[in-house]
């Protein structure tokens, strides 16, 4: 039972070291966990399965935090199971802002702030502070700013966890819940255990880590750093944070008598496929540097008018790749900083040239065609008619009228100033003329058929003013309107145009709408409120709900960003939008505690979440 660490710089083979030994103690031990960061994981299991050479492998596992975490709740049990998601988190969160707005000095009910409340919250239950901390801290504070600041986040806090408790299993009590009850089972005793990828720990997860090195027989950590010794200045040293982070686990295994085995170091770097990049690394921030002599041949700089030009000639480039130097496009990555900036760009050019293309992005779910039309009919109800509301409803395709149809009722209604109240009865300008008399009874009848549906639907939702009677009744229209069905023939007429990316949008956005209805049931139930607070709480528990996304074939270039996105190990890497103070990037968020604020809670023994200033060292560690 004891901690053990295999140290060395990035590419010197750690993980390969950690396979190649589960491969030698594939058929000696009873459990081998591998655990990784959840985006890493699948990449794992491939490694896994390529290194023992099976197709099938019983005792040894590649697993996440989370994951072990709802293991251990399933075996004890006496835990509430009903998870509380993302959205569920901030629709709940939108209305403790709403309820206590007057209360609240800093905070107001804005999304920005459903966002940073969130944020923070997530961040102190990472770190292991509670709401007690955080009022011991408030007392002592003689920074007004800072007190002031608490203050806010101590009754959201406060707010967010007795409309919880015994209620919900919000996903950020996993780890503590875990490190809690791990020793009531036997899940990792005596077991082999791995921790790979990770580039730092919090709080929760040191704790995780004491009870595993408790239990298993052995525990490996994978860490990035060239020695063991923390220099202390971190401008001179990449390694910096890195070197903390083992400076923290040293500290772990003295403080609770555990064993600190001898730790395995590798020098030899076997990731570089060219002298070029290999001194590149050992020289971007050594002082002083020493000068690469030969010709560069591997390594190109493209000066680009514009990110458009930019792309474009990645374009070009990727297809020389491949057509003259036998490249397959999974053998080709793009990696930038902010892949908001580009996507739209690959997009549209990428196609032009036939490169297939993996954009590994989440998606704002409010895009979607889908959720638009049920926030279009929550904005008619809420707008009385609005005109503009009622023909976004209409041109969004879910409506059985033809679109000439639509038009003609968009330009009747323009030239008539139908609005609002004047939906609700029957058309009458130009129905003397005889000429145009036909016409306006078939616009009457849309009028109906579109109108009539959506008043009853008012009517029976304003009956009950409470939010499960509001969701129930908007069901029951959305399948009123055969939605469903709607939705299955856009399918199938996309599976035969082969969009599979589309295909699987239209599948995953209808089943999260479906949840975030029910979970808006189970959250506020019978709570008072009128449309419009419903609307928005439905809205912002879609706008936190994102489309993930899974590449439709494997010989496909990925794009991705350098701060979520982790490549496989690739041939050709564009890095793109490479400019200064935007990667490494100079502008970080701070969040609703900054810089200043955490060196104080620091320096009274509360130790939160990497500032600005540390971001800027680990986005230079990335490069």
């Amino acid at each position: 039972m004891g901690l053990r660490i295999i140290y060395g710089k990035p590419g010197s083979g750690k993980s390969e070291y950690c396979f190649s030994e589960i491969a030698k103690l594939i058929n000696k031990k009873e459990k081998i966990y591998m655990i990784t960061p959840e985006q890493f994981s699948f990449t794992a299991e491939r490694k896994l399965m390529d290194s023992v050479r099976s197709k099938a492998v019983v005792n040894a596992e590649v697993i996440t935090l989370s994951r072990m975490a709802n293991r251990v709740i399933s075996e004890i049990g006496g835990v509430n199971n009903n998870h509380l998601s993302k959205c569920g988190k901030a629709m709940l969160t939108y209305s403790i802002l709403l309820e206590n707005k007057n209360n609240l000095k800093f905070l107001g009910k804005s999304e920005e702030n459903i966002e940073l409340c969130m944020r923070s919250m997530t961040e102190l239950k990472q770190h292991g502070v509670t709401i007690e901390n955080l009022k011991e801290q408030t007392e002592k504070s003689d920074d007004v700013y800072l007190k002031t600041k608490l203050q806010d986040l101590i009754k959201i806090y406060e707010n967010f966890e007795e409309k919880i408790s015994n209620k919900y299993l919000e996903e950020t009590d996993l780890l503590t819940i875990l490190a809690q009850n791990l020793a009531k089972t036997d899940i990792v005793k005596d077991a082999i255990i791995y921790i790979d990828e990770f580039s730092g720990f919090t709080y929760q997860e040191y704790e995780v880590i004491k009870e595993l090195v408790r239990q298993a027989e052995q525990v490996t950590i994978t860490l990035n750093v060239d020695e063991l010794e923390t220099e202390t200045n971190p401008d001179k040293d990449i390694f910096y944070s890195n070197k903390i982070t083992l400076k923290k686990l040293q500290k772990l295994v003295k403080e609770n008598n555990l064993k600190l085995e001898e730790p395995i170091y590798l020098n030899k770097i076997y990731r570089f496929k060219n002298i070029e990049l290999e001194h590149l690394s050992k020289n971007i921030y050594h002082i002083p540097y020493t000068r690469y002599e030969k010709n560069v041949e591997n390594i190109q700089l493209f000066l680009a008018k514009n990110p458009y030009t930019e792309v474009e000639n990645i374009a070009r480039n990727i297809l020389k790749l491949v057509k003259e130097n036998g490249l397959r496009y999974k053998d080709i990555a793009i990696i930038c900083k902010n892949i908001e900036n580009y996507a739209s760009l690959i997009r549209s050019i990428f196609p032009q040239y036939n490169i297939p293309v993996f954009i590994d992005e989440k998606r704002d779910l409010n895009q979607n065609t889908i959720v638009q039309y049920i926030l279009s009919i929550l904005e008619i109800l809420k707008n009385n008619f609005s005109t503009e509301s009622v023909f976004n409803y209409l041109k969004l395709g879910f409506v059985d009228i033809d679109k000439d149809e639509i038009f003609k009722l968009e330009n009747y209604c323009t030239k008539w100033g139908i609005k609002q109240n004047k939906w609700k009865k029957d058309f009458q300008y130009e129905m003397q003329d005889e000429g145009k008399k036909q016409e306006i009874q078939r616009l009457n009848e849309i009028r109906s058929q579109v109108i009539n549906p959506l008043l009853k639907l008012k009517e029976n939702m304003i009956s009950e003013k409470n939010a499960e009677n509001m969701t129930k009744e908007l069901y029951s229209f959305i399948q009123e309107q055969k939605i469903e069905r709607k939705i299955q023939l856009k399918i199938e007429n996309l599976e035969k145009r082969n969009e599979i990316d589309l295909v699987n949008e239209y599948k995953e956005s209808y089943q999260i709408i479906l949840n975030i209805l029910d979970e808006i049931i189970s959250i506020f139930g019978k709570d008072k409120m009128t449309i419009d607070r419903y609307a928005n709480i439905l809205r912002i528990g879609l706008k936190n709900s994102e489309l993930g996304k899974i590449p439709g074939t494997q010989d496909q270039v990925i794009f991705g960003d350098i701060d979520r996105s982790r490549s496989h190990k690739v041939d050709s890497v564009f890095i793109i939008g490479m400019n200064d103070g935007i990667f490494p990037s100079i502008n970080k968020v701070e969040g609703f505690l900054n810089d200043a604020d955490r060196e104080i809670l620091k320096q009274n023994g509360i130790e939160l979440a990497k500032g600005s200033l540390e971001q800027l060292y680990e986005d230079n560690f990335n490069i």
